[in-house]
């Protein structure tokens, strides 16, 4: 990410700008069109470089970088930085409690620095003789560390002091709620582009499937109401002339119904299992682990762990959907023998968990998106509208495990409905 230029909201030269404030008014003025610049937008990579630049020159700072926590991974990452090495530091990260940043990050305590730092606590990752005082504040909410705002060498015939960190760390708490509410529309933005794939995935699915019941009832169900109907005819011509070949015939067409009961229920099976709505999750995918053992010949197991009660029925859906997707990856790519579908559910979440001994992957190959991983960023996008996590653990010629978890309400949780757990199906 270039650093932005913002000509709309001119940022004074720090050579040429005043002296810092030193009064409580000035202090004021300050904090203010500081904020009324940070808060002019809701994007996170134009904050970030204002929020700096604005830092920059009222506190006539040569340099300077702001750093934000990525809490998957701990670690901070430049996404905004000034002055004559920008460009060198940009995209930069380092881990929470690594050098001073991480230091500051770790602690959630302010720093002003003269020189280099002895103390071994900062565990100092450079040498750097180009500065010669900085400032390094975290930027906080609700005791949350989101990041932190460094800046280097004052341009004043002075160094930096405690009234500079003091303005500092309250340009901080004015540009902290403006970080959370970008990074807050980042999540929706990017979780409204999940909403219109997963639509148009929708949409495109929707077709498939009716092409594919289209398909399992002319070659199912017709074709064995087509049997029934022919057999009747038989059964008409032989009531007369040879009663028993008609006692025989009629024998024959019992069984061609079952087998028309049988279709049929497979095909609902597909669509939604009955015994879901009434009994729940575990029940629906008892139901369909069965059939897809009698489909692929994968031996397939499912349980249950946890407590016993019913979650919501979105939810139900969501995941049973997921489950069924996912053992139809197996089915495609896997070339497994065996499949388990794990359902956990605790005072706070629902996890699903399928599994299978076949061929595996190298799980970088999910970045790339290939075909054979469309179904997983299907899975990824109805985790993602749930507010739930998914999970891939995949080892070549070792098998491959997807984990979803989603959060549950307390208030949305009934029990009795999952029954004993289950055993090999």
């Amino acid at each position: 990410m270039a650093l932005t230029k913002l000509p709309e909201l001119p940022i004074a030269d720090p050579r040429r700008s005043p002296p810092a404030p030193s009064n409580q008014a000035d202090h004021l003025a300050c904090l203010l069109a500081v904020a009324q610049v940070i808060n002019s937008s809701l994007e996170l990579d134009v904050v970030l470089d204002r929020l700096l630049s604005q830092a920059m020159s009222v506190l006539h700072a040569e340099s300077g970088s702001v750093m934000l926590v990525d809490e998957a991974t701990n670690r901070l990452t430049v996404l905004a930085a000034g002055g004559p090495r920008a460009d060198e530091i940009f995209g930069r990260s380092q881990r929470v409690g690594q050098g001073i940043a991480g230091w500051v990050a770790l602690n959630g305590t302010p720093l002003l620095l003269h020189g280099r730092p002895q103390e071994s606590q900062y565990e100092t990752i450079c040498d750097r003789d180009d500065v010669h005082d900085a400032l390094c504040v975290p930027v906080v909410v609700d005791t949350r560390v989101l990041g932190i705002i460094s800046l280097n060498n004052c341009l004043l015939r002075r160094s930096f002091d405690e009234p500079d960190l003091a303005l500092l760390e309250a340009i901080s708490s004015q540009a902290a709620l403006a970080i959370r509410n970008a990074q807050s529309f980042e999540e929706m933005r990017r979780q409204q582009s999940a909403v219109e794939r997963l639509l148009r995935e929708v949409v495109n699915a929707q077709e498939e499937e009716r092409k594919r019941i289209a398909l399992q009832i002319h070659d199912g169900p017709a074709q064995t109401f087509h049997a029934l109907l022919r057999g009747m005819e038989t059964v008409s011509e032989l009531a007369e002339r040879d009663p028993a070949a008609c006692l025989k015939e009629v024998a024959t067409l019992g069984e061609t119904v079952r087998m028309a009961m049988d279709e049929v229920r497979n095909l609902i099976v597909d669509l939604r299992p009955l015994s879901m709505d009434d009994l729940g999750l575990l029940a629906g995918l008892r139901r369909y682990g069965k059939l897809f053992e009698e489909r692929s010949g994968i031996q397939t197991q499912v349980c249950h762990r946890g407590l016993d009660v019913r979650i919501p029925e979105a939810v139900e859906t969501a995941l049973y959907r997921i489950a069924q997707e996912a053992l139809n990856n197996i089915w495609k790519h896997a070339n497994a023998d065996h499949a388990r579908v794990v359902i956990e559910v605790d005072e706070d979440q629902v996890a699903v968990e399928i599994g299978d001994d076949g061929t595996g992957f190298q799980t970088d190959e999910l970045r790339d998106a290939g075909p054979q991983h469309l179904g997983l960023a299907s899975i990824r996008d109805r985790v993602e509208l749930m507010g739930g996590r998914l999970a891939v653990a995949s080892v070549p010629g070792e098998g491959t495990v997807v984990r979803v978890a989603v959060p549950l309400e307390q208030s949305t949780k009934t029990a009795g409905s999952f029954g004993p757990c289950w055993r090999s199906i």
